[in-house]
């Protein structure tokens, strides 16, 4: 009978996954991986057929984190709002996923989607947000992620530091000015 197997899958991609949270992408190697394990290389590979294959599997695990912290921004009471604040929250409670998902080029690490998969679930809350079916709640998505990447660029980057409060209170000002501007293009081409 086969020595019982001392590392489980999961423990693997546990640690991976911590790894990915703590070092960002380019921490997670064979040795390190081991090391924080407290094993060799080899039982790494009894369950996986590579560094590649476990890189994959952390990935999808640190997007479906991001994709929780965006499903309890649409559960708030104002679903584009609540976004926006969970997209900031998310780059300061998981820097260094952050800027994996949204700081590093696209195509040049495997398993990060060129768009954010959230983006089909976030326009319909513009949508009701904007009042709108015109092309303007695309526009506002787009112009409101902008801003919203630059302020949580900034504190991932220790530019800013995170303040709920005024972050809101802004990000509503920023919305209103430009819900009112774009309008009064709306109004203009009828």
């Amino acid at each position: 009978m086969p020595p019982k197997e001392k590392l489980t899958k999961e423990e693997i991609v546990r640690c991976a996954f911590t790894l990915l949270r703590e070092s960002g992408y380019d921490s997670l190697n064979a040795r390190t991986l081991a090391k924080r394990l407290g094993c060799s290389t080899m039982p790494l590979f009894r369950h996986f057929s590579g560094m590649k294959e476990i890189r994959e599997v952390a990935v999808a695990r640190a997007i479906e984190r991001y994709s929780d912290y965006i499903r309890q921004g649409l559960a708030e009471p104002i679903p584009f709002k609540g976004v926006g604040r969970a997209y900031i929250r998310f780059a300061k409670d998981e820097p260094q996923l952050f800027r994996l998902f949204f700081m590093t080029p696209p195509g040049t690490v495997e398993g990060i989607p060129t768009v954010d998969p959230m983006l089909a679930q976030v326009l319909p809350a513009v949508q009701r947000a904007m009042g709108s079916s015109t092309e303007t709640p695309e526009k506002m998505l787009y112009a409101m992620w902008i801003f919203v990447h630059g302020i949580a660029s900034m504190i991932v980057t220790g530019m800013i530091e995170y303040d709920e409060e005024t972050i809101g209170a802004m990000s509503s000002e920023v919305f209103a000015g430009l819900k009112e501007q774009w309008s009064k293009k709306e109004e203009k081409n009828v």
